[in-house]
């Protein structure tokens, strides 16, 4: 059964995750403090996980950014949905599933999406920097700058939220 849902503390099955993700290396995800979990909630932010029989296997965070809201943020998965590739990237968890909560959450203000374009602290962040560009081509997203995030040289994509709705329906 695949669940998804916001989360303000911390739990078992998190704790779970982030050994997981300890496991795998993923350094944006590895502990409470590398995640900015508690900050995040505290500066009115928000955290989705999905989970698949009760085991979280994707999280991602949302928070006040620009003039709007940065969702996917220190987004994590420990395995595809299953499908195999898609173009649109469908076959991530957070961006099906939590994308839509994020849009509802913003109630009309701008969603963006940063990615990393030098630093790689899990193995697939610069593949998943490449793979917006794909996106900007299928209208999903679009380019808005380059610069840095927390201390992190980033891209800034804006969300088209109408036609990430639009592809979600068709995939």
């Amino acid at each position: 059964m695949i669940k998804t849902e916001l989360l303000f503390e911390a739990n078992e099955e998190l704790l779970e995750f982030i050994r997981e993700c300890k496991k795998l290396k993923f350094k944006n995800n590895d502990s409470f403090e590398s995640m900015n979990f508690f900050e995040t909630i505290k500066n009115g932010g928000a955290w989705f996980t999905t989970s698949v029989d009760n085991k979280i296997v994707g999280l991602s965070g949302l928070h006040k950014f620009k003039n709007g809201y940065r969702a996917l943020y220190r987004g994590a998965q420990l395995y595809s949905r299953p499908g195999g590739l898609s173009r649109n990237h469908m076959n991530c968890w957070m961006f099906y599933y939590h994308l839509p909560i994020a849009v509802d959450l913003a109630n009309g203000e701008p969603i963006y999406i940063t990615t990393n374009t030098d630093n790689d602290a899990s193995g697939s962040m610069l593949r998943l920097n490449k793979l917006y560009y794909i996106l900007e081509k299928n209208k999903i997203v679009e380019h808005i700058s380059n610069e840095k995030v927390f201390g992190v040289n980033q891209n800034i994509w804006k969300l088209n939220k109408e036609r990430y709705l639009e592809v979600r329906g068709t995939e």
